[in-house]
């Protein structure tokens, strides 16, 4: 059968079906969107009509038409805004697999990245309804915003949703091993950025969030992370499973205005759950209005403490008022060459599965303060995780007992606005958590200003916040 005759496919309507093969259900401004990503608003997910009113969106309204005569489309569903939500029927699907080639037989299992796509019967195709319609929208919508800031940072950007991203796992039900059930680990999707200038990876896990999932519900899910983190890494260290799967969950809500709420209720969850993983799997909680921030912080990661902490911190170190580690060299003295830290052993380090940035203080003659800088853009798990786990562990370490290092000052790292003050209501280790966070700074790393607890600003010519606590 010659399909191109059969349903009048033109090469637009061919690229409708493939989007819609990829991302089961869209509206047509979502379609519109992702067939030509230079014509996303930049204010998006905010746009007015007028934006959209012309030749092209006409066209492609012209387009969905005929695609519903020749019935390779459906409407799904309609919106509260009338506009209608579109999928491709059971003939539609078989279609995309023709002309994607893809044969259709169980079993034929693909990645999903880079267009690697496999095989799913029309039940698991099927694009889903009312209230699950809903967050597979904002799924979507995260995913049309994604392709923009693509366009405007220039990394690339990939997405499976979670046909692919699901695994079914073992877990022991008793101390013994001796009974095993089968678990499914189920994110909402996974995405891979690789940014142009170096070529590095960012691999993560997507979580939808419609405010809906209450303790209960977060804490099972949370728990399933830690219980597939157990199983897959049977065998490797931290390191080198980094290289193979996710190391940060993406938590994006509908909340907005509730936001702060919202993240108390998923923070105390994730605290309470994830165990030993907290470390290794850093979570972002932000709304599609603060994706941008968010996707920035996570890719300038780096950046913040190889370039502008280490040349914030030069001056501090070299201050005659400074007593501590580590000196800079004269020869780097207002050059960004060398680095402003110390650092544990390396077999420290690989113990600890994360690597410390570090300052030591000399309290007095006989002992030791090590500031940590941890970086924390509000609603981040990643740093305070890292504070709590190296306080419990720095008393055990070899390069710490050397200094007689006494107490652990985490500094709170972040770019864009001072943060909300910690806190640790309904953690279950909430007590151990506050004692942690007794002691600790603020630094705006991109404006060079330093704030105490309480987020008064700190004069650096009256006071050297690294002597904050001698």
């Amino acid at each position: 059968m010659d399909l191109f005759k059969t349903y009048k496919l033109s090469p637009t309507k061919c690229r409708i079906i493939e989007c819609l093969f990829v991302y089961r259900a869209l509206n047509a401004y979502q379609l519109y969107f992702l067939l030509d990503p230079e014509n996303i608003p930049l204010t998006y997910p905010h746009f007015s009509w007028e934006q959209t009113d012309n030749p092209r969106m006409h066209s492609l309204y012209n387009q969905l038409t005929q695609m519903l005569k020749s019935g390779v489309i459906y409407v799904t569903s309609k919106l509260d805004n009338n506009s209608r939500v579109f999928s491709l029927t059971e003939d539609g699907l078989s279609v995309a697999y023709s002309l994607l080639n893809i044969p259709e037989i169980e079993g034929y299992q693909r990645t999903g990245w880079d267009n690697d796509h496999g095989y799913f019967p029309y039940d698991l195709y099927r694009a889903p309804k009312d209230r699950l319609l809903r967050h597979h929208s904002l799924g979507i919508d995260f995913n049309v915003l994604m392709k923009l800031l693509a366009i405007k940072h220039d990394f690339s950007y990939d997405f499976i949703d979670n046909r692919y991203s699901s695994v079914e796992f073992s877990v022991s039900d008793d101390s013994n091993n001796s009974k095993m059930s089968v678990k499914k680990f189920r994110p909402d999707g996974e995405f891979i950025i690789r940014t142009k200038d170096s070529g590095r990876k960012f691999h993560c896990w997507l979580e939808f969030d419609m405010g809906t999932e209450r303790g209960n519900l977060l804490n099972d899910k949370f728990l399933k992370y830690s219980q597939y983190l157990n199983y897959i890494s049977q065998g490797l260290d931290r390191f080198s499973l980094s290289n193979s799967i996710p190391d940060t969950i993406f938590f994006i809500t509908t909340a907005n205005q509730s936001i702060w709420s919202r993240w108390q209720n998923v923070f105390r969850n994730y605290m309470n759950t994830i165990g030993q993983w907290s470390t290794y799997v850093n979570m972002y909680l932000g709304n599609l209005e603060s994706l941008e921030n968010l996707i920035l912080s996570y890719l300038n990661e780096s950046k913040l403490y190889k370039t502008n902490l280490n040349k914030n911190l030069r001056p501090l170190l070299e201050d005659v008022r400074f007593r501590g580690q580590p000196k800079p060299s004269k020869s780097v003295s207002g050059s960004n060459q060398g680095f402003s830290f110390c650092f544990v052993f390396e077999n420290e380090m690989r113990e600890i599965g994360w690597e410390p940035y570090l300052t030591v203080t000399q309290r007095d003659p006989h002992s030791s303060q090590v500031y940590l800088y941890i970086k924390y853009e509000e609603y981040e798990t990643g740093g305070i995780s890292k504070a709590i786990d190296f306080a419990s562990r720095f008393e055990s370490l070899d390069s710490m007992k050397r200094i007689n290092a006494k107490e652990v000052i985490p500094v709170l790292l972040f770019s864009e606005k001072i943060p909300h003050a910690l806190d640790f209501i309904g953690c279950e280790n909430k007590e151990a958590f506050d004692r942690v966070f007794d002691k600790y700074l603020w630094h705006d790393v991109l404006s060079n200003v330093w704030y105490d607890k309480s987020k008064k600003v700190i004069d650096t010519n009256v006071m050297n916040p690294l002597m904050y606590f001698a």
